[in-house]
């Protein structure tokens, strides 16, 4: 059990500190919360806020992304830690807002997870929750403590949790007391709520009962553990009175007298059957999409190439006619085009996945490789003008394959969405530390809310252009991943009169 050291009497107020690299977000946030009456304290880096948690600040506002470590594994330090793992963390992010991204943060520890940027009046409300749910637990943690300190003998304990029937009523955890042969001496309405019995029919008996399916092995070596002083803490599956599942996350502690001796077993149980319930649907959800992982890069993949294969060979026989030529160019164009769909849906489930888009860095030079994809696509689109203007030093460590890829996405979303006759022009340039692409098209600006939206998946632009190669809708979400990979960025400027122009920036 971790004792929470008391604040000093002369601090003001709560102290919050605040955990962001971003020098005008962590500004905007200190001030937010100086407004409603806290102090705070700061810290840019994760190693940073690992030091200074050991001060003991009230509660932390802590930022994902952070230039050394991510916020999930500083959290999870923290919560590790037993002289921190009590103050409350609120994890805050503008890029990792997936489900994926809260349930992760969430089972690191994190008290409370929000989107960046939040509205001040919702951030407050979720501290001064978090603070004063702290603050009952330690009011709980203390009235526990008090009670431990004061029993001298069963019968004495028995009577003072009695007296206490009122406030653990109140308690929405399932606290449950038993002796040191298990036999069940307090009920509370928490236990009741949770497993359906009544104290009635609880009391005297085994706590067996709720856990038919437990080790009985197993749960008398973790009582031994608990008599030699160490706390128990485990998920366990039990059943109710009406024999439908449930999951309890339990915190089993020695009830000890004045004097030191044991008197019995305190169990302390919170419902998390919901909890599991997502977890096992997200678990299974990845196996379902690691499976068809498998059957698109295997079962898909194998036939589209055994088709590409034939179509290119006959397209190098001079015997056919110009009719069949060209119903073999289209085979070849599309079973391309469902290669390219095939590709983005892999690298699409790899990012969902959490694992990343994979990378193999070269020392290449980069210009051979914007050419190569550039003349690909003069040949693709013969009825279209690309402009290639190659300028500085395109050497670097790089995947040129995934750069391949980017620049693909780009210039064949140029050339759909670009108006015909308008010319597509792809530009290079670099300084002693960065190389950059910019791919531009003429035509209508992208609207706004459109521009917002754009590099999420399944997202496209405008219905313009030529729709017979429209995509489904993933390129641009496999661009932004592909060059942060790289540590780049990429950008959009699209307006009237000036036409839309990607550009991708790349550290060497």
């Amino acid at each position: 059990m971790v004792t929470d050291v008391p604040h000093p009497a002369a601090r003001p107020a709560p102290v919050i500190l605040v955990v962001d690299d971003h020098e005008a977000s962590r500004y905007l946030l200190c001030v937010t919360l100086k407004h409603a009456g806290f102090v705070t304290v700061e810290a840019h880096t994760g190693e940073e806020a690992l030091r200074r948690a050991h001060e003991l600040p009230d509660a932390i506002l802590l930022d994902v992304r952070l230039p050394d470590l991510l916020g999930f594994e500083v959290c999870r330090q923290l919560k590790a830690d037993g002289a921190t793992a009590a103050i409350p963390i609120i994890q805050l992010s503008s890029s990792f807002t997936s489900t994926t991204d809260r349930v992760e943060g969430l089972q690191g520890g994190a008290d409370g997870y929000l989107v960046a940027p939040v509205d001040p009046e919702e951030l407050l409300a979720t501290l001064q929750r978090l603070l004063n749910a702290r603050a009952s637990a330690r009011r709980q943690s203390n009235l526990l403590d008090a009670e431990r300190a004061t029993r001298t003998e069963l019968e004495q304990a028995n009577a003072l949790l009695r007296e206490q029937a009122i406030i653990l009523g109140n308690v929405r955890d399932s606290v449950v007391v038993t002796d040191l042969r298990g036999r069940i001496t307090h009920w509370n309405h928490g236990a009741e709520h949770l497993f359906g019995y009544t104290a009635e029919e609880m009391l005297g008996g085994s706590t067996a009962r709720l856990y038919p399916e437990l080790d009985a092995a197993a749960t008398e070596k973790d009582l031994v553990s608990i008599l030699d002083g160490k706390d128990y803490r485990g998920e366990w599956k039990g059943r109710r009175k009406d024999g439908t599942l449930v999951w309890v996350d339990i915190h089993t502690t020695l009830l000890r007298s004045e004097g030191g001796e044991a008197l019995g077993f305190i169990g302390v149980a919170k419902d998390v059957t919901e909890r599991k319930r997502v977890e096992d649907e997200l678990r299974r959800r990845a196996d379902f999409e690691q499976q068809l992982i498998g059957i698109v890069s295997h079962d898909l993949r194998n036939p589209l190439a055994v088709m590409l294969l034939s179509a290119e060979t006959l397209l190098r026989r001079t015997d056919f006619d110009e009719r069949t030529k060209k119903h073999l160019s289209r085979i070849l164009s599309n079973g391309e085009r469902a290669s390219r769909m095939i590709r983005d849906l892999l690298d699409f489930t790899q990012a969902r996945l959490g694992g990343g888009i994979s990378l193999e860095r070269t020392a290449l030079d980069l210009h051979p490789v914007v050419r190569g994809v550039v003349e690909d696509q003069r040949v693709a689109h013969a009825e279209r003008e690309v402009r290639l203007e190659l300028s500085g030093d395109g050497r670097g460590h790089w995947d040129g394959d995934r750069l391949a890829q980017v620049l693909t996405n780009l210039l064949t979303n140029a050339l759909t969405y670009g108006p015909a006759g308008t010319p597509v022009t792809v530009k290079t340039w670099s300084t002693d530390t960065e190389w950059s692409v910019s791919v531009h098209n003429d035509g209508e600006p992208i609207p706004s809310d459109v521009q917002d939206t754009l590099f999420e998946p399944m997202r496209r632009g405008p219905g313009t252009g030529d729709t017979s190669s429209r995509s489904i809708g993933l390129g641009l979400y496999i661009v932004r991943h592909l060059v942060d990979a790289h540590g780049g960025t990429v950008s959009l400027d699209s307006a009237a009169g000036r036409g839309t122009t990607f550009t991708v920036r790349l550290p060497r």
